[in-house]
């Protein structure tokens, strides 16, 4: 199921901006914009989709429900490229464009949030739904999820693969419609295939959500705002817990201890043990709250890559397009296939990693901390982004001194190749950093809170292009005028500091 899905997601995405400003006549600035605003609906989607399902309709319904706005979200696109009434009329010989009409607009944006829509109710609970499939508390059983994660996660790399090379080049070689086509297939096909295996599913029933009893904290802690905190231990609130098996209480951000204080107001009856969760929290609640915001400020360190990729990822394909693409005589590169380096990198240092350099590693005495890795990774990138910015000069000298396009696209691959071998670095070591340090209740929120530094990133994208636009010449509609190269040296500069 999902393999198709992010097949058709990849094909949708990676060529989106091409599409938006030679087909829609969009300018450059107002199209990164609109990706990035999308982006960021689709990393905080999922969190609503969690919510949904950990606490109503279960992961079942919640991905049928992602599955079929997914090949809506695909069917609505390819019918801007199939009628021609649904996108703008084509740039006159003169150089005259006219840009969407309202309606236009509609049908696209209508296109967007379908499939931001359709992503909160996929990711993040695919895969969670597919590991229930398996016993978790037999050896076996977890023997069984391990492989079922790693060619969960190879069947992803290998569908962002084939998207990137086969439909892209699809889309830029035979025709817009096709290549969407396919995708509407590929979201169809997976569909179909996930209601057929309905009757085969194991389907867990929800249990509430850890967002919940977060915010039950907070609450708490807001109506007993003005009493004092206690010395003893006896006059905090554990739940159902035994005493050997409690949380302590500790003493940093002592203000969360207020949201378990008892009072008479909290039990309605004499001998009540369930409180309103509203009123009083348990201590072991307030702890978990204390553990994610402890992790705060590693958390805002992961808001700066995204906006390095979110930039990187619009703007390459944008570079691509100015460049020569040529393999050969009859053979043409697609400006948003260049991203395959990035994926192909990532993979090979991932598998490295695991395989070669941690047991190496681990024979010399030396252990790999996560701090660490996550730095690596930024740091990776910030050589990334100057790989890029010294290309780009190079670029714009090459158009200045020859004609437009004379430079070879291939020099985008050594950007593209680093800042892929930052990813597995930074990003997964983020996500295990932030899952090793939260208690085991509120673990599934680690993968969470990478999202929403996400979301953040990519809406500080776009404000950050429309005040470098708005303020400089660094960014504009023709990127031969502009200076991408100091954008680029800019966004590095800010990754540096970020470390």
């Amino acid at each position: 199921n999902e393999v198709c899905t992010y097949a058709a997601s990849t094909g949708f995405s990676a060529n989106i901006i091409v599409y938006l400003t030679t087909q829609f006549n969009i300018k450059i600035i107002q199209a990164t914009h609109i990706i990035n605003i999308t982006n960021a609906g689709s990393q905080l989607a999922p969190l609503l989709g969690a919510f949904l399902s950990d606490s109503y309709i279960g992961r079942f319904w919640t991905i049928s429900l992602g599955s079929v706005f997914s090949f809506l979200a695909t069917v609505v696109l390819t019918l801007t490229a199939i009628i021609s009434s649904l996108r703008p009329s084509e740039c006159s010989p003169q150089g005259t464009c006219h840009g969407p009409s309202t309606t236009q607009y509609g049908v696209l944006y209508l296109s967007f949030a379908l499939s931001i829509i359709g992503s909160g109710g996929i990711s993040f609970i695919s895969s969670a739904f597919g590991a229930d499939q398996f016993e978790n508390e037999t050896e076996e059983g977890m023997r069984k999820i391990q492989t079922f994660f790693n060619w969960y996660y190879f069947g992803l790399y290998s569908s962002v693969i084939i998207a990137s090379i086969v439909i892209v080049y699809i889309q830029a070689s035979v025709s817009w419609a096709w290549g969407f086509g396919i995708c509407a297939v590929l979201t169809g096909i997976a569909v179909f295939m996930f209601f057929w295996g309905t009757k085969l599913y194991v389907r867990v029933r929800s249990q509430g959500s850890p967002f919940t009893a977060l915010a039950q904290v907070v609450v708490a802690c807001v109506r007993k705002w003005n009493l004092k905190l206690p010395s003893n231990a006896d006059d905090y609130y554990y739940g159902n817990s035994t005493e050997s098996a409690r949380l302590p209480l500790t003493q940093q951000l002592r203000f969360l201890n207020k949201g378990a204080i008892k009072t008479s107001k909290d039990f309605k009856s004499e001998g009540q043990t369930n409180p309103n969760p509203w009123r009083l929290c348990a201590v072991e609640q307030a702890e978990e709250l204390k553990s994610i915001v402890k992790t705060v400020p590693i958390w805002s360190t992961g808001i700066i890559p995204i906006i390095m990729l979110g930039q990187h990822a619009t703007f390459s394909v944008l570079q691509a397009l100015t460049m020569d693409r040529h393999l050969g005589p009859h053979f043409q590169i697609p400006a948003a296939s260049f991203i395959v380096f990035n994926i192909l990198s990532s993979a090979i240092i991932l598998s490295i990693y695991d395989k070669l350099i941690v047991p190496f590693a681990a024979r010399k005495g030396i252990k790999f901390t996560y701090l660490q890795r996550i730095g690596t990774g930024m740091f990776l990138y910030c050589i990334g982004l100057g790989v890029a910015a010294v290309v780009e000069r190079k670029r714009l000298n090459a158009e200045k001194m020859e004609s437009v396009g004379s430079m070879s696209a291939l020099w985008l691959i050594p950007q593209n190749v680093i800042i892929g071998l930052g990813d597995p670095f930074q990003s997964v070591g983020r996500i295990d950093f932030f899952y090793n340090e939260f208690p085991e209740t509120v673990r599934s929120t680690a993968v969470a809170l990478v999202s929403v530094a996400g979301a953040v990133g990519y809406y500080l994208t776009s404000w950050m292009v429309t005040v470098v636009h708005k303020h400089s010449k660094w960014l504009t509609d023709d990127l031969n005028q502009s200076r991408l190269d100091y954008f680029y040296a800019l966004v590095c500069g800010l990754g540096l500091l970020n470390m």
